[in-house]
């Protein structure tokens, strides 16, 4: 009997050292989990307000008064690496309205003398692209060019071969 009581004293004494190991494992994860989430937090307060590109709200919220400018889908892009380049505050907004749809750039007001400067840069950029002619257009230029010249060069060799067979009659007679 005495082995027996022994032997329950001991079996409690290491399920109750199982539990308790499970325990300190379970908080030291909760520490460390809560450790990192305390320094991801310092780390984005850290990171200072947002720029570029925002919700409209987060725009708004800022509490800037902004402007607005409308745009095309076609042009978004160009505008959003000069946007981006400067640093400009923006948000962009669907108008369904209209068909095709338009886009609604918002951006803050203070940054009006820069934008002025992007949209400056991006007429140019937009000016260069319609005075350059695709490689492609110029090649299909050529390749009719070359075309026009064999047909002409085809229609001559004809001529001179029909003017030969007529020398040759002449001759023969």
């Amino acid at each position: 009997m005495q082995e027996e009581v022994e032997k329950k004293t001991v079996n409690l004494a290491i399920t109750t050292t199982k539990v308790s190991a499970r325990t300190i494992l379970r908080a030291l994860r909760w520490y460390i989990a809560h450790h990192d989430a305390k320094k991801m937090q310092k780390a984005a307060k850290q990171q200072g307000p947002v720029t570029g590109k925002q919700k409209v709200s987060d725009l708004i919220k800022s509490g800037a008064s902004t402007d607005t400018i409308d745009m095309a889908k076609t042009s978004l892009k160009d505008f959003e690496k000069i946007a981006k380049k400067l640093g400009i505050d923006y948000a962009v907004k669907k108008d369904k309205t209209q068909d095709p749809p338009r886009y609604v750039i918002f951006f803050k007001a203070k940054d009006d003398a820069v934008l002025k400067e992007a949209l400056a840069e991006y007429a140019a950029k937009e000016q260069a692209k319609a005075d350059k002619q695709s490689a492609k257009e110029e090649l299909r230029q050529e390749k009719q060019k070359v075309k026009a010249e064999k047909k002409e060069q085809t229609k001559q060799k004809k001529k001179q071969k029909v003017r030969k067979k007529e020398q040759n009659r002449g001759k023969s007679r």
